[in-house]
């Protein structure tokens, strides 16, 4: 049995580092942490416009606009379509800063910057009539209806608005994935994309590294189960407990911050070189930002078969909605938009291994590009502190031969 004195020394230790966290959490952390997109592009000297936009299935969404760089300019050059990855939401895009996100790289050269925010996400929560916090139906959605509402809603919304005949679009890691499915399901889309280029390109993701994601998919049918029973709608929104969590501790001044990075880096890949810690905080304020449960279980069947393919709903429910007993795949030799490929050898989430498949099944591939880093992981290609100089520059090019 534990002495008395032992029980004061615990005591004092635990009572030591509440004191020690509290006083590191009250240090100044990233000056704009906190701050919401509209809040941080106009701190960082930009103009920024917000726009809703309605689905065919009545989810309105938010569009955000940044129509010129820092200079003001009656020019409104090549519309830019960028949409955010699993998880995600247009803040993504604009965390790293003027001089070094891609989409203020792009604004200061004249193009037309649309930042697309998919359903369920934290400006993607309005419905004509479902209430996302009463409604489960609202949360009935996988991959599939983000690519053939949301982003579709998108592309003809900016080009009404701008009266171009055609964007150039970024995707990212889930942003590549909705584009081909999309180009799949509606191929008349295709001629209104000048280039698609695609970041982490998320379409093939057999063999995922890591003992989490290896888990993730390994007890896919458990978690469908769970989800079903439990009745879950929203997961990873920004009032759930795990955002709160990771607000606390992901952030520079946290004690605990290495144990943010080990979370952060068990999905993405260790890159301790990319990452940097003083900008935790401001990633954090606004990261993760809601998904479906059928969207992430969407994503760990494509991981577990390999395949690029409708939502697997079990054969009964298979053959009562698609009149097979396998989710039928997505044909991706209808989609002939130019596409530029990126992607990096450090990437456990979308593995390189499957990179030749992509090139060879795509029939437009006009670019492939490896990041000339071999610790780049997945995150990097939106929060890596180097990506301008090894990622953007490249991406810059190819966009401005179309």
């Amino acid at each position: 049995m534990l002495s008395k004195n032992i029980y004061i020394s615990l005591l004092v230790i635990v009572l030591s580092t509440v004191v020690i966290e509290i006083f590191n959490q009250t240090k100044p952390k990233h000056p704009y942490a906190g701050l919401n997109i509209v809040q941080l592009v106009s701190k960082y000297g930009y103009p920024i416009e917000t726009h809703e936009v309605v689905t065919d299935d009545g989810y309105i969404l938010t569009l955000h606009r940044i129509p010129h760089g820092r200079e003001k300019s009656d020019h409104r050059g090549t519309p830019v379509l960028f949409m955010h990855g699993f998880m995600q939401s247009a803040t993504d895009f604009v965390d790293l800063g003027p001089g070094n996100a891609l989409s203020f790289l792009l604004a200061d050269r004249g193009y037309d910057i649309w930042l697309g925010n998919a359903r369920g996400s934290t400006w993607g929560r309005k419905h004509k009539i479902l209430n996302p916090d009463k409604d489960a139906a609202f949360w009935d959605y996988s991959l599939h209806e983000i690519g053939f509402y949301d982003v579709p809603a998108f592309i003809d919304y900016v080009l009404n608005a701008t009266g171009k005949d055609s964007l150039h679009y970024v995707g990212y890691s889930q942003g590549s994935t909705t584009f081909f499915m999309l180009g799949s399901e509606k191929p008349e889309y295709i001629k209104k994309v000048k280039l698609v280029t695609d970041l982490a390109p998320a379409i093939f993701l057999k063999h995922p590294k890591g003992p989490l994601l290896f888990s993730f998919v390994f007890f896919r049918r458990l978690l469908e189960t769970f989800f079903e029973l439990f009745n879950t709608r929203e997961l990873f929104s920004r009032d759930s407990i795990e955002s709160k969590y990771l607000v606390y501790v992901c952030n520079e001044n946290s004690m605990f911050v290495d144990v943010c990075l080990h979370h952060h880096f068990i999905v993405q890949g260790y890159s301790f070189q990319e990452v940097n810690k003083t900008m935790l905080s401001l990633i954090y304020s606004n990261t993760p930002a809601g998904v479906s449960p059928k969207q992430m279980m969407h994503v760990a069947q494509l991981m577990e078969s390999g395949d690029f393919h409708r939502y697997d709903l079990g054969v009964t429910y298979n053959l009562k909605r698609y009149g097979q007993k396998e989710p039928p795949r997505y044909n991706l030799s209808q989609v002939s938009t130019p596409t530029a490929l990126y992607y990096s050898s450090n990437d456990w989430t979308v593995n390189i291994k499957n990179m030749d498949r992509i090139v060879e099944t795509l029939p437009n591939v006009v670019k492939r590009y490896l990041v000339p880093l071999e610790t780049f992981n997945h995150n990097d290609f939106v929060h890596g502190k180097n990506a301008a100089n090894l990622l953007y520059e490249a991406v810059i090019e190819e966009i401005m031969k179309y």
